[in-house]
């Protein structure tokens, strides 16, 4: 019976967390900047949800530019993008979020110091990195 309800209390615990998780699931796809070859592919893997982000120079030839990890740690969600420049992944805490989008932020990061996913609807979603006084915005456009 111990072991019955241990298993049980696990499968409730996984089932709650990939809930959360859920929240998140309006990424999931393939999504293409509009008007440029950058492309954004989301999908959960596990109890998270995983991004690489590329630039087609051709048919055949891909450039992974980022690769994105959207995770729960705790009671906390995590923005963790890797680029090549920076060596190792930087974390970024989502500190706010809601059905249609999300900003997770880094003060200690010199650029950008905060990220937003905005969903504009069904198929249109825009993704702002700021810090400073600068800021840039991205308008995606889902294509799978």
């Amino acid at each position: 019976m111990k072991k019955f309800c241990g298993v049980l209390i696990f499968l409730m615990a996984a089932l709650s967390l990939c809930a959360q998780i859920n929240e998140f699931d309006w990424l999931v796809g393939t999504w293409q900047e509009k008007g440029k070859p950058n492309f954004e592919v989301w999908q959960r893997v596990g109890y998270e949800l995983r991004a690489e982000s590329f630039e087609l120079k051709s048919d055949e030839i891909k450039t992974v530019t980022e690769k994105i990890r959207l995770i729960k740690r705790g009671s906390d969600f995590f923005y963790i993008p890797e680029v090549p420049h920076n060596g190792k992944p930087i974390e970024f805490k989502i500190t706010s979020f809601h059905e249609n989008g999300f900003v997770a932020e880094n003060p200690q990061h010199d650029f950008p110091k905060k990220i937003s996913y905005r969903k504009i609807n069904e198929t249109e979603l825009q993704a702002t990195i700021s810090g400073g006084n600068k800021s840039i915005s991205y308008l995606f456009q889902k294509i799978k």
